[in-house]
């Protein structure tokens, strides 16, 4: 494991969670209260973000909210749910050499729009231009992180647009970002999304690549960790044709 990025433990502490309230706010209570926390997460988090369950929080400075849910315990360990963690967590892997399929890569413009679509990152990679796009793969299905949990059409679109730049020669890589602590490998799971396997399946037969990393929360050492920086991909298994 490679630590990225170390968390303040002053403003870490626990929770439980009570619901969620909508698509970016969870109610929580710690310590005597009720406390209002964004959600740094759009996914369903089907299983995941139930009622009763242990949470981490993130104390920020924040207009609204001056927390954020971080991750959600699963038994002992954290599952990371937090995409702007997520996010500077691989930017700190990569810029530091530390996923081999993307060294020597320096960043060189963040969300890009293209089309009807923004893409994560462009980077440089000796005379190459790479296009990246990341999702957050938090699903556990049996032991592997699993994405999309819901129906996403920004997602799909997203990997039409790399698949456009690919078939002009451009390179083109979607990163699932696996935050399921020891996850023996990703799979793209069709069960919620039809529509997806086949958009990926184009994006293949166009060059698009399709990789994956395994990025946890230490809560021993409130640290962010690279736990592989190359984790197996399957596309095919839990996606019928």
């Amino acid at each position: 494991m490679y630590p990225l990025l170390t968390l303040d433990p002053s403003k870490i502490f626990e929770c439980t969670i009570i619901k969620r309230l909508n698509r970016f706010t969870v109610l929580v209570e710690a310590g005597d209260g009720l406390i209002q926390a964004h959600l740094n997460n759009t996914g369903r988090l089907y299983g995941i973000l139930e009622p009763g369950r242990r949470g981490v929080l993130m104390n920020i400075n924040g207009v609204k909210l001056r927390h954020r849910l971080l991750g959600v315990y699963n038994n002992e360990e954290v599952i990371l749910l937090d995409t702007s963690i997520q996010e500077k967590a691989f930017l700190k892997a990569a810029e530091s050499g530390l996923i081999p399929w993307l060294n020597p890569c320096s960043l060189i413009k963040r969300n890009i729009r293209i089309n009807q679509a923004v893409i994560d990152f462009l980077f440089k990679c000796g005379n190459t231009m790479v296009f990246i796009e990341l999702k957050s793969a938090v699903m556990n299905l049996n032991g592997y992180s699993g994405y999309p949990d819901a129906p996403t059409e920004r997602g799909r679109r997203q990997i039409r647009v790399l698949s456009e730049l690919a078939s002009t020669s451009v390179k083109s890589i979607v990163v699932f970002v696996s935050s399921v602590p020891g996850a023996r490998g990703f799979k793209l799971y069709c069960g919620f999304d039809k529509e997806i396997g086949r958009v990926v399946r184009d994006a293949v037969a166009k060059g698009v690549l399709f990789k994956a990393v395994s990025i946890s929360f230490n809560h021993s050492t409130y640290s962010i960790v690279l736990e592989n920086p190359d984790l197996t991909v399957d596309l095919w298994s839990m996606c019928e044709e």
